[in-house]
């Protein structure tokens, strides 16, 4: 593969860094719709992220097989870096940012990854995580990522591990995103954002890792998460936070989320809405071994003591929702369809019903759970039995 051209980057913690892949007007006519559709059959080019040895330096490089048309440019400012490459889509090449190890100053404060219609791949090295840990910070692992990652693609998949600080946000128009988290603050009290979105595609958030195990992954206690779709499916599993969303207007929802710290003191929301499609929703306890590493977490944000633990909206409009909580759990919870069945169960669960209304309530009522369906059927589980 042969190199077009490289680019030296700027780095820094007061940098930002903007890289943005356009396709090239080729024109109309029958080259034009032959590009089009060549372009919609295999889509090979690719924005990738990429760690090279420490003492490298920081570089983009358009890459390709063979001689053809571009045109890059390359704008810098006092703190600011945007490169634009336009491509025809019928040639795609290989974008590669090249981001050094080894150094906490490679940074930057915000890093913005652009696509028409490439995908987008990060390609970092994992670091090597304690089986203790809850969480990581930035003195654990050899680079710095930018405080804000903003990755944006038109036409194009999403996909890799994603360091994320203050915010990460992710979105697509036409296409899936497949992500691997890997978080990064000092202590449990950090706020941080998580945004991910698309038209039309699937989200896969963690979604292959076992959520008592895998809480390095997991944004800090105190973030914010919105995880939606307007057609395709939801997978995920994360760590109940302050605020969690997920919308999806076609499409399933599984969810898997880690209920590490349950106190009643911490106020967090957990909504989960489907227009059409079912919602299978679980909920677990943290391992005995994992919560005793970390009791700082049962402190960290202790702000009003009259304050509702978790309070959990899932609804759908057409489709069944299920829900499943640890047997730690306690508090409320209120179930209905106005179109099937409604269930409500667990070891010492006292249950009400009224016509396709169940109230249920187990212990202190710590936390609140709402589950509704316009036309579908309900089943709340608490525990093992």
């Amino acid at each position: 593969m042969e190199t077009l051209i490289s680019i030296p980057l700027v780095l820094g913690r007061e940098q930002t860094l903007h890289v943005w892949q356009k396709p090239k007007n080729s024109g109309g006519g029958l080259l034009a719709t032959l590009q089009s559709l060549a372009s919609s059959i295999s889509r090979s080019g690719t924005i990738h992220v990429q760690h090279v040895p420490a003492g490298t330096p920081a570089v983009l490089d358009v890459c390709a097989y063979e001689k053809i048309s571009h045109n890059v440019t390359n704008k810098c400012s006092d703190k600011t870096q945007t490169i634009v490459i336009n491509m025809v889509s019928a040639e795609p090449v290989q974008i590669y940012l090249r981001w050094p190890k080894g150094s906490k100053e490679v940074g930057l404060g915000r890093l913005h990854l652009q696509s028409g219609d490439y995908n987008i791949n990060l390609e970092l090295d994992a670091p090597s995580v304690p089986a203790t840990a809850t969480h990581l910070s930035l003195a654990d692992v050899d680079f710095v990522p930018a405080r804000e990652l903003i990755v944006s693609s038109n036409s194009g998949n999403v996909s890799g591990l994603f360091p994320m600080e203050d915010v990460l946000d992710v979105s697509t128009k036409s296409g899936s995103a497949n992500l691997t988290l890997l978080p990064l603050f000092d202590k449990p009290s950090h706020a941080s954002k998580l945004s991910i979105k698309t038209n039309s595609g699937s989200l896969r958030i963690n979604a292959d890792l076992d959520a008592v195990s895998a809480r390095t992954h997991f944004p800090s206690r105190d973030s914010s998460i919105v995880l939606e779709t307007s057609s395709g499916g939801i997978r995920s599993v994360l760590g109940m936070t302050r605020s969690t969303t997920t919308k999806s207007n076609s499409g399933s929802q599984h969810l898997t989320a880690l209920l590490a710290d349950h106190s009643p003191d911490r106020r967090s929301d957990f909504a989960s809405t489907t227009n059409s499609g079912s919602q299978n929703i679980i909920i677990v306890a943290a391992a005995a071994a994992a919560a005793a590493a970390a009791p700082e977490e049962k402190s960290a944000g202790a702000e009003k003591a009259d304050e509702t633990g978790f309070v959990c909206k899932h609804k759908s409009s057409s489709g069944s929702v299920r829900v499943a909580y640890p047997d730690i759990w306690q508090g409320t919870v209120e179930a209905y369809s106005n179109s099937g069945g409604v269930a409500v169960v667990g070891e010492g669960v006292e249950t009400d019903k009224v016509r396709n209304r169940v109230t249920g309530v187990k212990g202190t009522p710590m936390h609140h759970t709402e589950v509704g369906a316009s036309s579908g059927s309900i089943s709340v589980k608490i525990g093992s039995s």
